[in-house]
């Protein structure tokens, strides 16, 4: 917690939200739009998020990351 607390949280602040439970449709919507290269919605991502798993994601978050994903 001291290195966090000095150093900020590495890695993907998204990807460190979803739990295992959220893991089937996370892994879904990533293929969806690196495989298929479907455009995805974030304020729809974010709701459904935290309508079905109680994760809290801000748009804005959620908005760079799809851009990164669709981008690979």
């Amino acid at each position: 917690m001291l290195k966090e607390a000095e150093h900020g949280k590495k890695g993907n602040y998204v990807e460190m939200k979803i739990t295992t439970e959220a893991q089937p449709f996370w892994i879904a919507l990533k293929d969806r739009i690196t495989k298929d290269k479907v455009s995805m919605k974030p304020f729809v991502v974010c709701r459904l998020l935290e309508e079905n798993f109680d994760i809290k994601v801000s748009e804005s978050a959620m908005r760079r990351y799809l851009k990164e994903l669709s981008n690979e």
